[in-house]
Formats: C-alpha cells, sequence, structure tokens
C-alpha cells in the first residue's frame, strides 16, 4: 500500500509565523539527517487555510520567475518582515473599546496592502503551475457555498476542478484571509467570467483543514494509506467565566470594540481545529501529528493582527519552545520522510 502524506496549516493571521518555524525545524533535521530535498517535496498533498494558505501557497508553488519555491527560513522573514505592513499599528488602536470602533463601521484593515505583499510574493502564478497537490478553502457568500480552491498535478485530470486550474492563488488567498471585520469580502472569478465568489475566509468553517485534506486525499489516492501532519498556530487560552458571560450580549460576543475581541468567532475557529484534532486523532492514531501549543502569557496574543515587534518575538519564543518539546518527533519525521 502507497503511503500518502498531507501537510495541513491552520489559519490564525500573524500567527502563521508559528507554522513556518515548526517547518523550518523540520528542515533543520533533515539537514542534520544528509537529507538535501527540500520539505515540500515530501508531501502528495498540502492544504492552508487564511494566512496558513501563505504557508501552503509558498510550499506548493514555483516562485515567480519559474524557480524553486522558498525554504522555511524565507517564509519565517516572509511574516517577520511583512506583518506589520499588512497589519500596521495604529496608536488609536491600543486604546480600550474605542480603538476598534472604527471595525464597527467598516473592515479595519486595507486590503490593497495585503493584495501588494502577496503579488510581491507570489505574482500571478495560477493553480496549474502548482509543483505540489493545493488545497485553499473560503467561504462564498454569493452564490452561498463553500469553495476548495484546488490544483496541482493530481488535480489536472479532475473535471470538476477544472474552473480553478487558470484562477490565481494569490486570489484564492486573498479570499481564503478576508476575515469579516479585519478585510473587505474578496470577489474571484474565472478567466473566462463563466463563474465567480464573493469569498469570506475559509476559517469561517475550516480554520483547521487537515479533515477536508483527508477527505481530498482519499479521492485523489484511493486506498492508499494516508498521513498527516497538522500544524497550528496556537490554541486558544482565553476563558469566559460564566459569572462574566452569563449577561452578554451583541456587544459582548460579536463586537469587535468590546471588551474581550468577538469571542464568538474565536470559539468557532478554536472549536472547529479541536474537534478536528480529535476525530483525526481516532482515525489515524499514529499515521496523525499535529504541532501546536497554548497561548500563554509571554508566547503570543492570541489576535490575528497584533504584527508589533514584540508579539512576533512572543510566537516565535512560544513556538521554538514547542519544537524543542517536540524534537524527537521531528527527528523521526526527518527520517521518514522522502520525496513522493
Amino acid at each position: 500500500m502507497t503511503t500518502r502524506r498531507i501537510l495541513s496549516i491552520d489559519g490564525g493571521g500573524v500567527r502563521a509565523i508559528v507554522a513556518a518555524i515548526v517547518l523550518d525545524a523540520l528542515d533543520a533535521e533533515f539537514k542534520a539527517a544528509g537529507k538535501t530535498c527540500a520539505v515540500a517535496d515530501c508531501f502528495d498533498l498540502i492544504a492552508g487555510t487564511s494566512s496558513g494558505s501563505f504557508v501552503a501557497a509558498a510550499l506548493a508553488l514555483p516562485r515567480p520567475d519559474g524557480g524553486r519555491g522558498p525554504a522555511p527560513a524565507e517564509i519565517v522573514r516572509f511574516f517577520e518582515d511583512t506583518s506589520r505592513r499588512i497589519f500596521p499599528s495604529r496608536w488609536f488602536c491600543n486604546i480600550p473599546i474605542l480603538g476598534r470602533l472604527p471595525q464597527l463601521f467598516g473592515p479595519l484593515h486595507d486590503a490593497g496592502r495585503l493584495a501588494a505583499v502577496l503579488e510581491e510574493q507570489f505574482g500571478d502564478v495560477v493553480f496549474a503551475s502548482a509543483r505540489r497537490n493545493l488545497l485553499i478553502p473560503a467561504y462564498s457568500i454569493d452564490p452561498r457555498d463553500i469553495i476548495l480552491f484546488r490544483g496541482g498535478p493530481h488535480y489536472k485530470d479532475m473535471e470538476e476542478c477544472d474552473c480553478y486550474q487558470m484562477i490565481s492563488v494569490r486570489d484564492a488567498m486573498m479570499a481564503s484571509s478576508a476575515a469579516p471585520t479585519f478585510f473587505p469580502p474578496h470577489r474571484v472569478e474565472t478567466p473566462d467570467r463563466s463563474q465567480s465568489w464573493t469569498a469570506i475566509d475559509g476559517a469561517v468553517y475550516l480554520n483547521d483543514p487537515a479533515m477536508t485534506a483527508v477527505a481530498e486525499a482519499s479521492r485523489l489516492f484511493p486506498g492508499d494509506d494516508i498521513h498527516v501532519i497538522s500544524l497550528g498556530t496556537g490554541r486558544q487560552t482565553r476563558n469566559y467565566p460564566y459569572d462574566r458571560s452569563k449577561g452578554w450580549g451583541f456587544s459582548e460576543w460579536i463586537s469587535p470594540a468590546g471588551r474581550f475581541r468577538t469571542p464568538l468567532i474565536s470559539a468557532i475557529h478554536d472549536g472547529q481545529a479541536r474537534a478536528v484534532n480529535r476525530q483525526l486523532s481516532y482515525l489515524l492514531d499514529e499515521n496523525y501529528i499535529r504541532f501546536d501549543y497554548r497561548l500563554e502569557k509571554g508566547r503570543g496574543s492570541d489576535r490575528i493582527d497584533d504584527a508589533s515587534k514584540a508579539n512576533i518575538a512572543r510566537l516565535t519564543r512560544g513556538a521554538m519552545e514547542m519544537v524543542e518539546d517536540m524534537r524527537p518527533q521531528l527527528r523521526s519525521l526527518a527520517r521518514e520522510l522522502n520525496p513522493v
């Protein structure tokens, strides 16, 4: 039986640097083991949601000039160098409640900055050019449907995916990361204009895309043995005690101007990821491994748009502590993984 390997990367805004750091550590273990292959070449399918799609696409795509995609260390630097361009710091955002009032009346961040960063990194590379099979989820609000943007070697003969092949991966990433209240919806259209979607963040239903990636792999590679490496971007730890939450209304549950920063959306993202982790632990057992850590004090903010140098440093510290805790698993993977 052939073994098929999936790499799945959660969404999380700036916190996706955590996944990139894990991949960089795995790449270092490859080198220590004397392997010269790229980490990306060891996976049959790479899936990423929201900012996780930036990592997935960087691994799966050629560079705009046709060369091999960036090494994991370059992806780490991408987040270090560009996060503050995408999520610039504004002095008023640090004012409790008042700092988030603009988000009540429109998107907090300018999608043009994100588009410029992605264009610099990825150009107009389309799904048909993907070196590895690539999956990026988004949610369409017009027409209402889920979207699984897909492309790569094994999708070229799948008729239902023909419409995605000439779509710019940059467009799919813009759609998958269009988090409501942070960015506006993103309009995606096929080149022949036969299909179009008004899309928002894939994290509204699939922050952790690992289970969907397993379903996709079972269709691409029927009967094969599936192994999954799942990369989280930090587990939520902020609690909302009963005495505090029992009287909440809209402003506390939903409003970004509330004191607790959209706990309903946070719960949806966190709950979906925890459910997928439990399901795949049962279904795949030792064929599934999850890298994630608790976002506790000193290990990074749970905000998706805190791109401050201090928070990037905290996220890096938390990720490196997790890497050291899971060093045996990384070394084992470095021995097991080979180009597919």
